[in-house]
């Protein structure tokens, strides 16, 4: 189910909506930065990650030390937040990539107000084509443009083009793999195909041990074998 809701423009629902909410509730309040992002997304129809996604991503990044970080579209910079607080800590940097210009502005102005400049590039442009330009040795991906693709088979190439950007024992993490529990339809759309490819292909991946759990609208988590 996919519906609006007070912490952001979309919500996808995949698991209890009770269950959701009292997750939620259980969030402290966000700082000023997030809380403004929360409702401009509400106003504008932007996807947010939500508190509950971006502390889960604000942990991995820190329990695991990332220090050189990638971001495979950032929209408007709230995960980015997450992710960088954790990265300040770490003495890291994130490597950030969206594709459409009116965004790559608001999440530079994102940034620039939580003053995480200096932890943070931006690139504007098409992720396929900047990606396979990017040093390699990533210790943390965060990858969310499954909604996104452009046609059936973006998704697996995303995989396939995140995979050697990894350093050994680095971890993938992948947003949006059960599309509001559309992945369980035989008749899906050439998006949700995508998707549902990329997820066989995660799991069978020789290079990738992996996991998914159905953490809002679904999230793996891999990691890079050596």
């Amino acid at each position: 189910m996919i519906r609006n809701d007070r912490e952001g423009a979309m919500r996808y629902d995949i698991t209890n909506i009770a269950i959701e909410d009292y997750l939620l509730d259980l969030m402290p309040p966000r700082d000023q930065v997030l809380t403004e992002l929360e409702e401009r997304a509400l106003i504008h129809g932007l996807s947010l990650v939500g508190p509950v996604q971006g502390q889960f991503l604000y942990l991995q990044a820190l329990n695991m030390n990332a220090r050189k970080t990638l971001e495979i579209g950032t929209t408007t910079g709230y995960a980015a937040i997450y992710l960088l607080r954790a990265l300040k800590q770490t003495g890291g940097h994130l490597t950030a990539i969206e594709r459409h210009p009116e965004r790559v502005v608001l999440a530079k102005e994102v940034v620039a107000s939580a003053g995480l400049n200096e932890y943070c590039t931006i690139h504007s442009g098409e992720w396929s084509t900047i990606m396979p330009t990017l040093d390699h040795d990533f210790d943390l991906i965060f990858l969310d443009v499954l909604r996104s693709a452009a046609n059936e088979g973006q998704a697996t190439q995303a995989l396939e083009l995140c995979v050697p950007l990894l350093r050994t024992g680095g971890v993938l993490i992948a947003d949006n793999v059960l599309c509001s529990a559309q992945v369980l339809e035989d008749d899906a759309p050439p998006v949700v195909r995508g998707i549902q490819a990329f997820n066989k292909r995660l799991m069978s991946h020789e290079q990738l041990e992996s996991v998914i759990i159905p953490l809002r609208d679904g999230v793996a988590i891999c990691r890079k074998r050596g």
